[in-house]
């Protein structure tokens, strides 16, 4: 997800199916007659910048969506508690910089996709304007205006297979335009902001929960990490302020790799099953503070 057009390429790499699985649609007499069914997690090849020198941040890169990293959450037992989010009102806060403010678009998008999924009507409105508030501080208010996506969101609201189809289109309009102004380097970042505020929703409701699949799919989530990394460090040189954003992603990581299990796999030089990996509760305690403390420079702007 989000980084270059030439590369839009939509796969099905994964097994979970969004709207045939995780939605319960019922009746589709509301259902939005031009936004087709999204029937199938899908995800971008997305190829980052770099040069001959930098071998190492060349490459394509697979990012799935805010949308989908919510659904493998859903999936997992997250359940909607309120005040987990950023409040929609922070918007008009984020003022410091183009890279604030795409990292809030993301955890936007985020906070968006978790009260969609579960079914908070008013929650996703407030959400939807914020991210069209910020989008537009970005100069993405075409994004909004494109086929009225803004004003078929509200009218859709009863049909959830129709707005999982829109937040996706939205997703996929931004990365268009940013690509034509060649701005990927935004894109990038946007998804980093969904991504850390995806994980913190994740960690918040393990917190409340103790469901163990939630706490299983933030980790399963880390193998994101490498790549956001590595998207972000192609585009380092397009503006200062993303070098924090890196130094905070790799901050998250390096926890993860202390973890007692991911050291013997990295030792062993095994591929990681995530599956057969025995995580304790202070490990996993630890890797939602770090999260919690990223975050909470992201959304103080």
């Amino acid at each position: 997800m989000y980084l270059n057009k030439a590369a839009f390429q939509l796969n099905s790499i994964l097994t979970m199916a969004i709207s045939l699985t995780l939605f319960s649609c019922g009746s589709n007499k509301n259902a939005d007659q031009d936004a087709p069914p999204l029937t199938k997690d899908t995800v971008v090849q997305t190829k980052a910048g770099g040069s001959e020198k930098e071998p190492e941040e060349t490459g394509s890169f697979t990012l799935p969506s805010p949308l989908q990293i919510a659904s493998i959450f859903k999936k997992a037992g997250l359940k909607f508690y309120p005040n987990v989010a950023n409040p929609a009102e922070n918007a008009s806060k984020y003022n410091a910089g183009k890279i604030s403010q795409a990292l809030n678009l993301g955890v936007y998008s985020a906070d968006l996709s978790y009260c969609t999924l579960n079914k908070q009507s008013q929650e996703s409105k407030n959400y939807m304007k914020a991210s069209r508030d910020l989008a537009t501080q970005l100069g993405l208010e075409k994004v909004f205006s494109t086929d009225n996506l803004a004003e078929r969101f509200e009218k859709n609201m009863g049909s959830d297979d129709s707005l999982a189809s829109i937040i996706s289109e939205m997703q996929m309009q931004t990365d268009m335009i940013l690509e034509e102004h060649e701005q990927t380097y935004v894109s990038a970042t946007v998804f980093a902001g969904a991504w850390i505020e995806s994980m913190y929703i994740g960690g918040k409701v393990f917190e409340k929960s103790r469901e163990k699949n939630v706490s299983f799919r933030l980790v399963e989530q880390m193998s994101i990490a490498d790549n956001i990394i590595r998207a972000l460090k192609s585009h380092e040189k397009k503006d200062p302020a993303l070098s924090v954003v890196i130094a905070d992603m790799s901050a998250i990581r390096e926890v993860f790799r202390n973890f007692a299990g991911i050291k013997a796999l990295a030792q062993n030089k095994e591929d990681i099953d995530y599956s057969k990996i025995d995580i304790s509760d202070a490990e996993i305690n630890g890797l939602i503070k770090k999260i919690d403390e990223v975050r909470a420079k992201i959304v103080k702007g």
